[in-house]
């Protein structure tokens, strides 16, 4: 009796600790043991994969966009980045945003990209469409999704129309996996990718900059505003 008492105690933290562990590691991502890791500048930079020299450049890259936003706050440099092969650890910190290139969670507020390589700088999402964009651009975009939370509050994901969110990332981040050719091509072909979205959002995202002078707080206060009429 002793023996399956034993027995079942141990079953039983193991079937805790394979719901608990994956949970937490999407708060904290360390947990599932990234064996690389560097310093770029204040960012720390994990990866499952080994890092290549040229990652102070791709970092460099995204930084010089990221410091352009009028939003930009010197904190967010040193938030960390975990650069993933695609594998198990994507699967875990994505959490149900598999086919996105990366991600960023409120709170915890870190970067998580998808299969990349450094020396191309590019980043994958498997999609048979507009499969891949730069490393850097993906690592812009997700911190610029850091400083719209950081300025228009935690619930800002939910106040804000999506186009002015994602469009206002990829403009910060100097385009999308689209050119204006691709875009015209998926058109006529009838295409409903989701990459035509983000290039929609960005382009009404410049328009609506322009309209208001390079305004991003008139930006967003006008998107939120549009939002509540339509729900009215």
């Amino acid at each position: 009796m002793k023996a399956k008492s034993a027995l079942w105690s141990v079953a039983a933290v193991l079937g805790v600790t394979a719901v608990v562990w994956p949970a937490a590691s999407v708060s904290y991502p360390r947990l599932l043991a990234f064996p690389y890791r560097t310093m770029v500048g204040e960012t720390p930079v994990y990866s499952s994969t080994p890092l290549s020299p040229g990652v102070a450049d791709v970092i460099a890259r995204a930084d010089e966009r990221v410091r352009a936003s009028p939003l930009f706050r010197p904190g967010i440099l040193r938030r960390p980045i975990f650069l993933t092969d695609g594998g198990l650890r994507w699967r875990i910190l994505s959490l149900g945003s598999g086919g996105a290139f990366g991600v960023t969670r409120p709170l915890a507020e870190h970067v998580v990209v998808n299969r990349s390589s450094i020396a191309d700088d590019r980043v994958w999402n498997g999609s048979a469409v507009a499969g891949s964009r730069s490393l850097s651009g993906v690592i812009a975009h997700e911190r610029t999704h850091m400083l719209i939370r950081a300025r228009f509050g935690l619930i800002a994901d939910r106040l804000y129309p999506v186009w002015v969110r994602e469009g206002y990332c990829d403009h910060v981040a100097g385009g999308g996996t689209l050119t204006d050719a691709e875009a015209a091509r998926l058109r006529a072909e009838g295409s409903a990718a989701p990459a035509l979205f983000y290039y929609d959002s960005r382009k009404r995202v410049e328009r609506e900059l322009a309209a208001r002078g390079g305004s991003v707080e008139a930006l967003f206060r006008a998107s939120r505003q549009g939002a509540s009429k339509q729900a009215g």
